[in-house]
């Protein structure tokens, strides 16, 4: 299994509802790919994980790197190893960052959008965000985040927190 972890800007900002229609063409696209993964946005930065076959990873990776809604997209990981997905439980889901509420609750502290910017660069902050980001997701869904081992893949409901 491929894991990539990847840092972008977005060329103008999208809504809300943009985005959640992106992810669920994306979760559709990659469930019949067998790939997984979570997107958050904060303040225009994007960051991602996709995890699977390293083939069909890699191919979807050069179609996003020409994506036009985005630039300066930077690959901050990318990982080989034969465990199951971290990510696993949705095909593709998506956090908006942008309420203080989730960086209190997740965190402890409030984030601003310049800090996010900044440390957003770094491959263990990425992770550390995406991470968390998607287990509250499991969280808000009801959803057990070890049921990524059993169920993999789903296309999310998406839930405004």
């Amino acid at each position: 299994m491929l894991t990539i972890v990847y840092r972008s800007e977005a060329i103008d900002r999208l809504p809300y509802s943009a985005l959640a229609d992106i992810c669920l063409f994306s979760a559709r696209k990659n469930s019949e790919q067998g790939i997984t993964g979570f997107l958050v946005e904060f303040g225009g930065i994007f960051l991602q994980v996709l995890e699977g076959e390293a083939e069909v990873v890699d191919r979807l990776f050069a179609r996003i790197v020409v994506d036009p809604r985005h630039r300066d997209v930077t690959p901050l990981l990318r990982e080989t190893s034969g465990k199951a997905p971290e990510f696993g439980f949705w095909a593709m889901n998506f956090g908006p960052l942008d309420t203080p509420t989730f960086w209190q609750a997740i965190f402890g502290t409030p984030m601003r959008s310049e800090d996010f910017r900044q440390r957003s660069h770094g491959a263990g902050f990425a992770h550390d965000v995406l991470s968390r980001a998607y287990m509250h997701a499991c969280i808000v869904a009801d959803v057990d985040p070890a049921a990524r081992d059993m169920v993999r893949g789903n296309i999310p409901v998406l839930v405004r927190s």
